[in-house]
């Protein structure tokens, strides 16, 4: 029982942490992104937040870009999943439409004769 419930549980972090990796990615594309960040950092130096080489301010942004990068990678990673079933399911159908497609062209083949024949008997 405790094993369904870990399973559950792990599930639905996954699916959490999905959600959040999506956000992020429609966040970080958007331009607003760049500007509030290129923003962020020029307040930082201007007021002088601390003394260069900015050793914080580099950890902070080392961290973003850390975490930034995992979360895209999971949601390109999961959209990369998606269009591979997408694809494989495309192949599937196209496959079997040309099996289908084959199967009546033999069909009408065979009535062509079928006629040739009762055209040549008359």
């Amino acid at each position: 029982m405790e094993v369904l419930i870990i399973k559950y549980y792990l599930k639905r972090f996954n699916k959490k942490l999905e959600e959040l990796s999506d956000w992020v990615a429609d966040v970080s594309a958007h331009p607003m992104f760049l500007i509030i960040h290129i923003a962020w950092w020029s307040l930082w130096v201007i007021f002088k937040v601390e003394p260069f080489p900015y050793g914080l301010l580099t950890l902070i942004v080392s961290l973003e870009a850390i975490i930034l990068s995992c979360l895209l990678l999971a949601s390109g990673n999961r959209e990369g999943e998606q269009e591979k079933k997408i694809a494989r399911k495309d192949l599937r159908l196209s496959t079997e439409t040309n099996i289908m497609v084959e199967e009546i062209h033999e069909i009408v083949r065979d009535l062509q004769e079928d006629i040739r024949l009762l055209q040549d008997e008359e």
